[in-house]
């Protein structure tokens, strides 16, 4: 069986080469693993040239010195990772097309997009709370590169992309769940909906409804007056 990279970014970056963690010693390693995966693509598996990558992770160093931290961060992934894992010439890098990565955000995406589709409730549900649960928390969670500007605005666009997405999710699991008049199973999820958007009063309305159709009226009268 050949080894598995999985890469989770939804919350604390994460990586694990078959199920064992892997400790990338430089942040810059683990922005450019992240990078090179979610903006390569599944499939094709872009590759991007060194000039770009360089300037990305230190726009802020003259270019000879830049590209040595880029050789030194792709040494460093090679020694923690393995070889085989990202392709690198002379001119550009990418993760290899033939190996075997696992990536959340990816995953996340293949079940959200079916269950907007889905018609029937009960398979709508069990899409939706597939991914919910692969939503450990937002994009690269407390996770950001010190003067690499680019990147963290790429970053915060990402977590804005998921985090919109996760807000649907849960409105859609908490509407659908209700619906089916299985509201204890509704609760947890609509407590996450008002976690990550306490500012919607629509989640907690939503938060209300399904306490008072649990029967926790005590609860729903605690939420009114937060």
């Amino acid at each position: 069986m050949s080894p598995r990279l999985a890469l989770h970014l939804l919350g604390p970056p994460q990586v694990q080469l078959d199920e064992a963690p892997v400790l990338i010693d430089r942040r810059s390693g683990l922005a450019l693993l992240a990078y090179l995966a979610v903006e390569g693509g599944q499939r094709s598996r872009q590759s991007f040239s060194r000039e770009s990558l360089s300037g990305l992770l230190w726009p802020d160093t003259d270019q000879a010195k830049a590209y040595s931290n880029l050789r030194h961060t792709l040494w460093e992934l090679h020694r923690g990772l393995g070889q085989g894992w990202i392709t690198a010439d002379r001119s550009s890098v990418g993760l290899n097309s033939e190996a075997d990565i696992d990536l959340d955000v990816v995953h996340f995406e293949r079940l959200v997009a079916p269950s907007r589709q889905q018609p029937d409730i009960s398979r709508r549900v069990a899409l939706l709370s597939e991914a919910a649960s692969l939503y450990r928390n937002h994009f690269l969670t407390g996770f950001s590169l010190r003067e690499a500007s680019e990147f963290n605005e790429w970053a915060y666009s990402q977590a804005e992309s998921y985090r919109g997405q996760i807000l649907d999710v849960l409105r859609m699991l908490v509407e659908d769940t209700y619906a089916l008049g299985q509201a204890e199973a509704a609760i947890p999820h609509a407590r996450r909906l008002v976690a990550f958007d306490p500012l919607n009063e629509a989640a907690h309305r939503l938060l209300m409804q399904v306490y008072l159709q649990a029967g926790q009226h005590s609860a729903a009268l605690l939420q009114y007056q937060s």
